[in-house]
């Protein structure tokens, strides 16, 4: 009998991989998904964050998706805003399922806002301003229903 069985091979036979909620489970314990909209209730982001990140900063940052490019990147103003009581931004905690609708109909940012993002003025550095892939975060049928709409 062969003992050693992959860990993959092992949850199918145990029936976790063929439950339709373990990718979910697996999606929804290391992020937590945010539509960010301003106060006219008009989308504007669609962001994620690490609760359970080792660091206090980490914890702090919003990553928000840039549909174009199919990644979601570090926001240093969207993190402070999260921050911030009267940002002019509102954040819904969404589950996982419903960010996948979500980052179908993320805007994309202005010329403006993508070079705010990738010049840090305050709370991250250029080093920290780092990115997490569509693909890696919500999985495949949404990273290629959005590589089809562009």
């Amino acid at each position: 009998m062969n003992t050693a069985r992959s860990v993959k091979s092992q949850r199918r036979l145990s029936g976790v991989v063929d439950d339709p909620s373990y990718s979910r489970r697996m999606a929804s314990a290391a992020w937590q998904f945010w539509e960010i909209t301003d106060t006219e209730g008009d989308l504007r982001w669609l962001g994620i964050t690490r609760p359970r990140a080792r660091t206090e900063l980490e914890r702090a940052t919003v990553w928000t998706l840039i549909p174009r490019t199919r990644v979601f990147i570090a926001n240093w103003f969207v993190s402070e805003a999260w921050s911030t009581e009267d940002s002019g931004l509102v954040f819904e905690n969404i589950d996982a399922e419903y960010a996948r609708t979500v980052a179908l109909e993320v805007p994309e940012p202005s010329a403006e806002e993508l070079s705010r993002i990738t010049h840090p003025e305050r709370l991250l550095t250029l080093d920290q301003v780092d990115t997490h892939t569509l693909l890696k975060v919500l999985g495949k049928k949404v990273d290629y229903a959005l590589q089809k709409r562009r």
